[in-house]
């Protein structure tokens, strides 16, 4: 069992343009589950808003896979994904745990037009004895 296995539940997304600070992207009270067992993860995230305010309205993403951590970065071998040009390919993350905070990092990238780096911040809701 590695420091991941478990279920966590999404408390917060952030973005910044540069050193700019953007509108959270999966807006104020974001809904999301990424879980971990057995080698494989699946996470499935959304603007969990009454009324999304994100430009491009209530975002949503999904994927899962098999997937490797060595305590700073989580690799994905997708195969599973609500975007069908992710399956086959890696997902990778740089991650902070802080208790049973844990926070991921994309690789910068485009998001409707606009260069973006992001972050989750989850929480664990459950972990195996």
């Amino acid at each position: 069992m590695d420091a991941l296995t478990g279920i966590w539940r999404l408390v917060e997304s952030r973005a910044w343009d540069g050193d700019v600070p953007l509108d959270a992207p999966y807006g104020e009270q974001p809904m999301g589950q990424i879980m971990f067992a057995n080698g494989r993860m699946l996470s499935a995230i959304c603007n969990g808003d009454a009324q999304p305010t994100v430009q491009g309205g209530r975002n949503y993403s999904s994927y899962g896979g098999t997937y490797t951590f060595d305590g700073t970065t989580l690799e994905t071998l997708v195969d599973v994904a609500s975007e069908p040009s992710r399956i086959g390919g890696r997902q990778v993350r740089a991650v902070l745990m802080h208790g049973d905070l844990m926070t991921m990092r994309p690789p910068t990238r485009l998001y409707a037009g606009q260069m973006q780096r992001r972050e989750l911040v989850w929480q664990r809701v459950w972990k195996p004895e």
